[in-house]
């Protein structure tokens, strides 16, 4: 039979669904959902350490017009999106209709990239949630469960320096449904800018219905553009983009506009679109219509992300934003195409010729590790080689770079081999302090693993100890993650290490450890600690909240920015707000700046507001008042300097 399936896909849901798509693209027997949609901070990452250093994210003004990319930073958005789907026999009356209408918060956090490839993890949190037929709800209650399960997992999309969107990375169980709606809904948001300083370009980029040109165009008002799809060039298909076949026609009507941020990230997107798609005499006529808004409501620091497309990279399937999905891909056929049939000794080899250092030797090391996970995820016993290959080792490149790998692939028998480095006195220091760290990073935690972190947390040895301790809190959080019932267990056993411990020290650093765990559940623990004489104990356990969801959280993070009697404690409240959404702490800030008589309090301030000045409502209006009226005069030039060029004209008093 002649298989033009294919034919039907345009924007949006054209996906060769036909009527009735819910009915076979999410069967009876389908798996279900995570029971809960994992935070962004709760992903695993690939720092050298579990615990991230205080600092919120800099972004710095667009150069040259570009956009700027800082690890780590994510961009969050109140999003409303409507998207319809008919087909109808030509001269005939449009059939069955599919509307699915969803609004609620869209992130997009930069995790990882190399060259002019930069990757990004992309979630959606809906509040409001509709997919109906002819006006009436679609799904019964298993199938919009499941539905809304897949639709709210984090996913990760491949973009270029210009913000072309060229990959997406889905996890596996994720319906073809689902993902060709949120890969239409990155194409329809995507901003790309040309390599010269144009103010009026074509762009050729890609959306689920295939490649077109795009024509930008300034529009009234600072950083505003407008975007109009010209025409189609080749199709979507399941194997990737075809020429247009003979009798095809696709009229397009699309329109975006866009406000860019300083930083040259959208601001505010507004996108409408009608497709429809003529494929034939003999096959009916695909019709999508579209509406997408995105409001820009604040800028994050998500240091816990940085890595995470590596480290689940084994998980997801991947493929270029124009290739259809309808059924999962071969989950290994990536991992060999990166081996290229290449042997650990190659590997590690090409490691050690790198020449220290140097952008291109970062560069290769990233693709080298890529190859590295690929290479123990196919072929496990291959890790068991590692502990031998890395004693001695003191290329600090060559270590790091295969514990990274190891971590990422975190198979049993990669995470038997960590064990073994972490736990070998013959090892360096430093390469056994990185195996604990990874242990704690591994998506997958082992019980042999989690059992040689809790030896090494003993450790006489400091460095080791302390990496192991707060390892032991991310694997918690991961355990969590895989809904292991071991979380539980490790989850009580950190949180009762704390009120055994022996020194303010020792309780400060278990402290550190159950905050990485990001569990509700600790809070109790947190907030005894908070009581604690020791200002060494209390800037801990302000420091474990950063990551605990929830108001309570919050109001002791403010209480103790003001009230704290050590200010070396009211300075690791400001560091975990940065964390967490912001303007509801707008009022404890100003109250710092005001009334704390600290110089470096005051300072913390105004850097995180500072940082967010663009994006953080009210940031400008503290920001001016520190400028004109604190004490210290670095100060003043610090909140001034975050304001230029747009300084008020006058003083602004107390």
């Amino acid at each position: 039979m002649n298989d033009r399936r294919w034919l039907l896909a345009a924007p949006l849901l054209l996906l060769g669904l036909g009527l009735g798509a819910q009915r076979f693209l999410l069967p009876d027997d389908a798996p279900p959902p995570p029971e809960s949609t994992p935070t962004p901070d709760a992903r695993a990452s690939n720092a050298p350490a579990p615990a991230p250093t205080p600092g919120a994210v800099r972004i710095p003004a667009a150069a040259n017009g570009h956009r700027t990319w800082v690890l780590g930073s994510q961009f969050v958005y109140d999003l409303d999106a409507r998207q319809q789907l008919s087909f109808a026999q030509q001269g005939a009356r449009a059939g069955e209709t599919l509307t699915i209408h969803f609004q609620g918060e869209l992130t997009m956090a930069v995790v990882g990239g190399q060259g002019d490839r930069l990757d990004t993890q992309v979630q959606v949190r809906t509040a409001r949630f509709d997919f109906q037929s002819d006006g009436q709800d679609a799904l019964d209650a298993n199938a919009r469960e499941r539905v809304l399960g897949h639709l709210q997992q984090p996913f990760y999309v491949t973009y270029t320096r210009q913000g072309a969107a060229l990959l997406t990375h889905f996890e596996r169980e994720v319906d073809p449904l689902t993902q060709n709606l949120l890969r239409s809904l990155v194409a329809a948001t995507q901003f790309v800018k040309p390599l010269t300083g144009q103010t009026a370009w074509e762009a050729q980029e890609l959306d689920v219905t295939g490649q077109y040109v795009a024509d930008y165009q300034p529009a009234p008002g600072e950083r505003r553009y407008t975007r109009r799809k010209l025409r189609y060039l080749r199709m979507a298909s399941p194997t990737g983009l075809r020429p247009l076949e003979a009798g095809m026609h696709i009229t397009v009507d699309a329109t975006t506009d866009f406000g860019l941020g300083e930083e040259g990230w959208p601001a505010t997107v507004h996108s409408r679109e009608h497709v429809a798609v003529e494929s034939g005499p003999d096959l009916p006529t695909a019709l999508a219509d579209s509406e997408v808004r995105l409001t820009r409501s604040d800028v994050r620091r998500v240091p816990a992300l940085i890595g995470s497309l590596d480290l689940r990279r084994q998980h997801l399937g991947s493929s270029t934003l124009a290739t259809q999905v309808y059924a999962a891909q071969d989950p290994k056929a990536e991992l060999r195409r990166l081996v290229a049939g290449a042997k650990l000794t190659d590997l590690v080899g090409a490691l050690r010729a790198l020449p220290p250092g140097t952008a291109s030797s970062g560069e290769a090391t990233s693709q080298l590790m890529n190859r590295l996970r690929a290479l123990f995820t196919l072929e496990p016993d291959k890790a068991l080689a590692v502990p031998e290959l890395l004693r001695g080792e003191k290329d600090r490149n060559v270590y790091s770079s295969l514990i990274g790998s190891l971590s990422a692939a975190s198979t049993p028998e990669a995470l038997s081999a960590l064990s073994q480095v972490m736990t070998d006195g013959q090892q360096g220091l430093r390469t056994r302090v990185d195996a604990a760290a990874g242990l704690g990073m591994a998506p997958q935690p082992t019980q042999e693993g989690i059992a040689a972190l809790r030896e090494m947390a003993q450790s006489p040895e400091t460095d080791v100890r302390s990496t192991a301790t707060l390892a032991l809190g991310n694997a918690a959080r991961n355990l969590e993650e895989q809904k292991s019932p071991d979380a539980d267990n490790l989850l009580r056993e950190l949180a009762q290490s704390v009120a055994a411990a022996s020194t303010p020290e020792a309780r400060a650093l278990r402290l550190r450890a159950l905050g990485n765990t990001a569990s509700p559940e600790v809070l109790a623990v947190i907030q005894d600690a908070l009581r604690d004489t020791s200002p060494i104990v209390r800037e801990a356990a302000i420091e474990a909240l950063r990551l605990i969801p929830g108001a309570t959280a919050d109001q002791l993070l403010a209480m103790r920015m003001v009230d704290d009697p050590a200010p070396e404690v009211r300075r690791a409240a400001i560091f975990a707000t940065s964390f967490r959404a912001l303007p509801g702490f707008l009022p404890v800030f100003e109250r710092a700046l005001r009334t704390d008589a600290v110089d470096a309090v005051r300072n913390d301030v105004v850097r995180l507001l500072g940082e967010r000045v663009t994006q953080l409502s009210g940031a400008a209006d503290l920001l001016a008042w520190a400028g004109h009226n604190d004490p210290n005069g670095d100060i003043r030039h610090t909140a001034l300097a975050y304001l230029a060029p747009r300084l008020p004209t006058t003083p602004q008093g107390p």
